[in-house]
């Protein structure tokens, strides 16, 4: 059996660490992103998680994130604070400059977003769910919580599967898929019944699944195959944590001078 896109792509990279180290990587770059000095803290930790994402094989697929939350938060500050209720009466061409306050602040507000939102999609998108959950699990997480976890980020996906496979099924039947905004309206009112139905099969069956293995809230659990952790990866982690704290003190008391 041939291996899935998203698995090779996640074979580069990732699959040779330990999940909870990049999770403490993009826990990091986002504090940096807010809590560093601007505008290079979160220019860079931007670059970083880019970076990253190339080397993971998941480049386009984070940039994409990226400049979905991006630009959009930009363009809105922006038209909000330079064109609509301006500060000033600078000419219009002239508030399109950095150096203008409010094009300024929308730069840096999208800037710290767009590396935040990097940092985790590189992690979200990089990492199986269930892997990630198997390493927090081994370090004491909750079996519940770890269901949690894993089942919120199946939900789109499984959603997204179901939908295909419900839309395949009317097709077959004889049911034509629309075109355009009006026919795509018109496929998906026959399609919401059958999805749902089908999504609340899923939960039972996921419910009688986990009661047939036992599955008690106050247990732990014991990986049938742990995931390695090297002594250099224990030793990044804790440097990360230490420099993440170290931001979040370091912005609160610049905070507090501030007043």
């Amino acid at each position: 059996m041939t291996a899935s896109r998203g698995e090779r792509e996640r074979s580069r990279l990732l699959a040779r660490w330990n999940p909870l180290t990049p999770l403490a990587l993009a826990t990091f770059l986002v504090v940096a992103s807010f809590a560093g000095p601007e505008p290079w803290a979160p220019l860079g930790a931007l670059m970083l998680a880019l970076a990253l994402a190339a080397a993971s094989g998941i480049a386009q697929r984070v940039l994409w994130v990226t400049l979905g939350v991006g630009v959009p938060t930009f363009v809105l500050l922006f038209v909000m604070n330079g064109v609509v209720a301006p500060a000033d009466a600078t000419p219009l061409a002239e508030r399109f400059s950095p150096r203008y306050p409010a094009t300024r602040d929308a730069l840096l507000v999208a800037l710290r977003l767009a590396a935040s939102v990097s940092a985790l999609a590189w992690v979200i998108t990089g990492i199986a769910p269930r892997r990630l959950t198997s390493a927090l699990a081994e370090r004491g997480l909750p079996s519940w919580a770890a269901y949690v976890i894993v089942a919120s980020l199946d939900a789109v996906p499984l959603a997204r599967r179901r939908a295909g496979e419900v839309l395949d099924a009317q097709r077959c039947r004889g049911v034509r898929a629309g075109h355009g905004l009006t026919g795509r309206l018109r496929t998906l009112l026959p399609m919401a019944g059958p999805l749902i139905v089908s999504l609340v099969t899923e939960t039972e069956e996921r419910a009688l699944a986990l009661d047939a293995r036992g599955f008690v809230p106050g247990r732990r659990r014991t990986a049938l195959a742990p995931i390695p952790d090297r002594r250099w990866e224990r030793a990044l982690r804790a440097i990360l944590w230490v420099a993440t704290g170290a931001l979040i003190v370091w912005s609160l008391a610049r905070w507090a001078r501030s007043w």
